[in-house]
């Protein structure tokens, strides 16, 4: 009887199967549905940030430690023409050990530097912090700068920018309003970091508050064509030159203001627990160093040098890429070249493996990193290529 049950339970357990048709495991499904959501990356740009984990070939460096205006302080920012024949770079001046007549600490320095290693200076006084540095090819042929200004002192240096101004370069000149051009007001908000992409008709300014990073994007067109209204900006400044003291003032600009302007698109990048949060994927766990913009996506770059000693280990830099909506695209990965100090030392670049990551620069599917070094020469500006 019991062998008959048994037979006829099977018999019923085979004709479900028939009828139902024949179905992998619940896990197998399972398994399968989540591979499905899983696609396949095919953008060329999001390959090309793949390939920063890589090994960093020798003929991917554009500059292997170029010297620029002063060898005291580290560079800032960044950007690179489409044909690879100009390259521009920020920089702030020495500290001189913040001495009336030696300090240069008010400065920043615009570096154009040529195929032929020809170097063009543009002096800034006042601006801010330089990191950050976009550059757009105007209409009318000339260069336009655009970095962060109305800065203001603040422990002995010059940061926390409320402004980003646009204006011409032009060499062996000086600006010594802390402003000039067209200038974009973030309403009060500090530290503001501008991204250009005239392609796209995106003007992007990063702001920062607390560590935590707010990314916004608007129109380039219907920024610039706002009406300018007045500004007024407190600003604590001078006192570098002999004799001079230091002033806090306010300023009234003619600026325009970005509070009035509907963003494309504002998302922040939150400042993660660093007592729990994984520092290798979560981003903005060190520190935020530079940012790029193209018509899809946010490119989103941190890190820390070694203060040029390799009992620290290494110096890290990673990148995360977003879409204008602030969701992750491509997560945190590491930017190997700033990683690989034998690599920076075998190539007579820099013997401790000090390297602080500070530019980005994406065009079409290359992108390019900028990071200073120092040696015994002091600091020193590398570029390396992806595509």
């Amino acid at each position: 009887m019991k062998i008959n049950t048994i037979k006829s339970l099977a018999i019923l357990a085979l004709t479900t199967v028939l009828v139902l048709g024949v179905n992998a495991p619940v896990y197998a499904q399972k398994a399968k549905k989540e591979k499905a959501k899983k696609e396949k990356i095919t953008d060329p740009r999001l390959l090309t940030v793949m390939k920063m984990t890589k090994m960093t070939k020798e003929s991917q460096f554009l500059t292997k430690g170029v010297a620029l205006k002063t060898g005291h302080r580290a560079t800032q920012g960044f950007s690179i023409s489409a044909d690879e024949q100009v390259m521009w770079f920020s920089q702030p001046g020495t500290f001189a050990q913040n001495k009336p007549g030696l300090t240069k600490v008010h400065e920043n320095y615009i570096i154009r530097r040529n195929a032929d290693g020809k170097r063009e200076v543009m002096t800034l006084r006042y601006f801010g912090n330089a990191n950050a540095l976009a550059v757009e090819k105007g209409a009318d042929g000339k260069d336009y700068m655009w970095i962060g200004s109305n800065g203001t002192k603040w422990n002995n240096a010059y940061g926390r920018t409320r402004t980003v101004s646009r204006f011409p370069f032009a060499a062996d000149t000086e600006v010594n309003e802390g402003y000039a051009g067209e200038n974009f007001y973030m309403g009060g908000e500090r530290y503001c970091y501008p991204a250009v992409n005239v392609e796209a008709d995106i003007l992007g300014i990063a702001t920062q508050r607390a560590g935590v990073v707010t990314i916004n994007l608007y129109s380039l067109t219907e920024a610039r064509a706002m009406d300018n209204t007045d500004i007024k900006i407190k600003t604590q400044y001078k006192g570098e030159v002999v004799g001079e003291a230091e002033q806090t003032v306010v300023r009234t600009i003619k600026g325009k203001d970005m509070t009035a302007l509907e963003t494309i698109s504002s998302f922040t990048i939150g400042k993660p627990d660093k007592e729990t949060a994984d520092p290798a994927k979560e981003p903005n766990y060190y520190t935020y160093r530079a940012w790029d913009v193209d018509k899809d996506y946010v490119y989103f770059v941190e890190g820390q040098h070694n203060k040029g000693s390799l009992k620290n280990g290494e110096s890290k830099a990673f990148i995360t890429v977003y879409d204008h909506a602030g969701r992750v695209v491509l997560p945190k990965r590491r930017i190997q070249c700033v990683f690989d100090h034998y690599l920076l030392e075998s190539l007579q670049i820099t013997p401790a493996g000090y390297a602080d990551i500070a530019g980005i620069k994406v065009i079409d599917s290359k992108i390019y990193v900028m990071f200073s070094v120092k040696n015994s020469k002091g600091f020193r500006t590398v570029v390396v290529k992806y595509e």
